[in-house]
This record gives structure tokens, sequence and C-alpha cells, in this order.
């Protein structure tokens, strides 16, 4: 029998939090029947617009968590956490120079020590979420505006995790808050798939909040236990939800308050899903597993292109005489790793391969008006360099 890591199905349900460990790490078996997306005829190739490289001046993760790339007309300048001083750093894009540091008290009035991920919306607000479910607005000197707890409906949920991959996005006078977690997967099961919404939203006027019937497909565990976790996007009144252990994006509207899409948006380097209906204790085994299996990554939405692009993780050859420490950064940076371009009707344009060991693909993406911004600091490369931030801007050529 299949079976997934039960250490990190503990740490997953309980939302510990290590912001420079956002990798998802379970996957699930799929049987092969899925759709194979529209595809139109095009020529598709990567074309590598400039390589950056910028000191790191402070004590801090070379891929950082929750980053955006900000273009203003007084500069360009990285936002991220900084995991070692626990403060969200404005960073100089050109020279490396935190030019200013948001706090996060740990207590206090404005204690944040249960924050469980933050975005920068716009350039005047830092939404924070938490554990037990909550969201707060804090300013740029790290004090909170306010907090609102956030209800339970159909189920109790443990938190709210918002990393990198998966914001809080904003759309008129409302937030939308991501609950992608099933709350007990061992014991639940595939009826129990409808009593887990995966999003939530708070009107900013009346700070009233919904939970909205968006669920996963309604043949997410025919084949077995799939974990269930997603990246998402937001494309004017729309989000887009891409589960990690599955082929299908799902589409909402949250004008209309209805889903509008599911479509099968399958990549050619992604076939074998993990099953997880047996917990693995023995933490290298179930390392190693994980690395055996395919699954996604982020979902990107370009603004300046209009297109999506999904990250691909195919499963990799594992070394049995690695060590745990060897394992674990192979997962944190995948060796392999594959990008899918996407139209705005979720047709695919194209894939790519990227080298071994050529980018870091757990996050740490950009989207500017140059390109996509790629992340070179693979931890298992033998030029890797934990002292500047490493990034490669793309583009890719589709000819119709």
């Amino acid at each position: 029998m299949l079976r997934v890591d039960a250490h990190y199905f503990i740490a997953s349900n309980l939302f510990t939090m290590k912001w420079e460990q956002t990798v998802c790490l379970c996957m699930l078996l799929m049987a092969n029947w899925a759709c194979e997306p529209e595809k139109k005829s095009t020529s598709f190739t990567l074309e590598k617009v400039e390589e950056i490289s910028i000191p790191i001046r402070d004590c801090t993760y070379m891929n950082p968590a929750n980053a955006r790339l900000l273009e203003t007309d007084s500069g360009t300048f990285l936002f991220a956490y900084n995991h070692v001083e626990k403060k969200l750093h404005f960073i100089d894009f050109t020279n490396g120079r935190v030019i200013h540091k948001v706090p996060l008290a740990q207590d206090g009035p404005d204690n944040l020590s249960r924050a469980m991920g933050t975005t920068l919306l716009g350039l005047d607000s830092i939404w924070v979420t938490f554990i037990p479910p909550a969201v707060a607005l804090i300013n740029f000197n790290g004090e909170v505006v306010f907090r609102e707890k956030i209800p339970n409906h159909k189920v109790e949920v443990m938190g709210i995790y918002t990393p990198g991959s998966r914001p809080i996005l904003k759309y008129g006078n409302e937030l939308f808050g991501p609950q992608p977690y099933f709350m007990d997967f061992q014991n639940m099961d595939k009826s129990d798939i409808f009593k887990h919404e995966l999003l939530f939203s708070m009107n900013l006027e009346s700070r009233k909040f919904d939970w909205h019937e968006v669920y996963y497909a309604e043949d997410f565990w025919d084949a077995g236990k799939k974990i269930s976790d997603y990246s998402w996007a937001m494309r004017g009144s729309k989000i887009y939800i891409a589960p990690l252990h599955d082929h299908e994006i799902i589409v909402y509207d949250v004008v209309d308050r209805e889903i509008t899409t599911r479509k099968q948006v399958k990549s050619q380097l992604v076939d074998r899903f993990q099953f997880a209906n047996e917990l693995i204790w023995d933490r290298k085994e179930a390392i190693k597993t994980r690395l055996s299996h395919d699954r996604y990554g982020y979902l990107i939405y370009d603004e300046y292109r209009d297109v999506f692009y999904r990250i691909t993780f195919p499963a990799i050859e594992v070394n049995d005489d690695s060590t745990e420490e060897e394992l674990m950064a192979q997962e944190r940076s995948r060796p392999i790793a594959g990008i899918m371009v996407l139209d705005s009707n979720l047709s695919l344009l194209g894939e790519h391969l990227f080298e071994d060991y050529e980018i870091h693909s757990s996050g740490s993406f950009l989207v500017g008006t140059k390109g996509l911004y790629i992340s070179l600091n693979n931890e298992n490369h033998p030029e890797f360099d934990e002292d500047s931030f490493r990034y490669q801007v793309v583009k890719f050529v589709i000819d119709k």
C-alpha cells in the first residue's frame, strides 16, 4: 500500500511554519485517463533575457519566502521575509541594500507570533494570516491596524497558511484567502471532501466573512487518497486554483460567485502522482517516496504578457546511499523541474524542461516588465552561492 510521511501529515495539518521550506511535501497517484489539454500549433522558445546577481547584505535565505518584485518610479525593490530576523525586508534590487525593515513582533499589542504568512498588496498594505484562523492588516512599522478572527463553517479549520504560492488576493473591496487542506485526512472519506471549502472572503467595509462553495473535483479521491494542496493566481475577477496533485485547474468568478471552468491542464512531464493511503513514519523513506513521484508547483500569472506559468516537478531517481540531509536539499531544490506556459484560456502554449540543477523551482518567482525572474540558487548546483540573490530573467517566444 502506498503511504504518506507521518511527519509531513502532522506538520501540514498543524500548519507548522518554516518559511524557508514552503515546498509541498506530499503527492498522489492519479490514473492515466486524465484528458490531454488543448495545445495550439506554435513554435515555442525560452529566451534568456538577463542574469542578475545581487549581494546579500543581511543574514537571510538566498531563496526568500513570500518574495515579490516592486517596480516603482523611485526604483526596483525586492520584498521578502527574512526568517533569521523574523522581519519583512524591502531590498534595493540593484545593490542588495535593505532600505526598510518591517518588524513582526512576537509579543505585546502587535503580537504576530502565530503568523502563517504575509502578503504585500499594492504599496500600502501588508496582510497577515494566523493559526488559529485570523487575518490582520499591519502597516510598514509592523503595527497591527486591525485583526479579525475567521469563523469556521462546515469544518473546524486549524489555521490559514499563505505562502508565496498561495497569497492573499484582493478584488474590489474584498480579500480572498486560501484553505487547501483536509482537516481530518486519515479519518475522512470521499463524501467529506465537500465539507472543505477551498477559499473564504472578507468584505473590507463590513469585515464580514464568507466561505465559498468551491471544492476539489468529485473524482479527486477516486484512485486513492490525495493530499490536498494548491497554488493559485488571479486574473481580473477570476481566481485560478491549481492543485499540486491533480491536472485540473479550477476557475472561480468572485463577482458571479460561481465556478466557470474546470479544465484538465496536463503536463507531458507529470503522469504519476503519489497516493497517501497510509502514514510513513520513517522520514528518509518518506522523502525518497516523494522525490520518486511527479507533481505540480507554483501557478503564476504574468500580467504583462497575459499568460500563466505552471511549474512541474518530474520524478527523479533517488540514490539509496544519500543521507537524509542530502535528500532534504534535493526536495527543497529539485534537481529536475519544468514549466508550462498557458494562455488566458488555459490552453497549453508550450513546455520547457530546465537543465538539471539549473533553477530553484520551489519558490522565489518574480514577475516584472522584463519577464519572469527565476532563482538560479539551486542548493545542489556545483556553483551554488548562498551569498547572492541570483535570478535568470526569461521570456517565452511563441510564434503562431
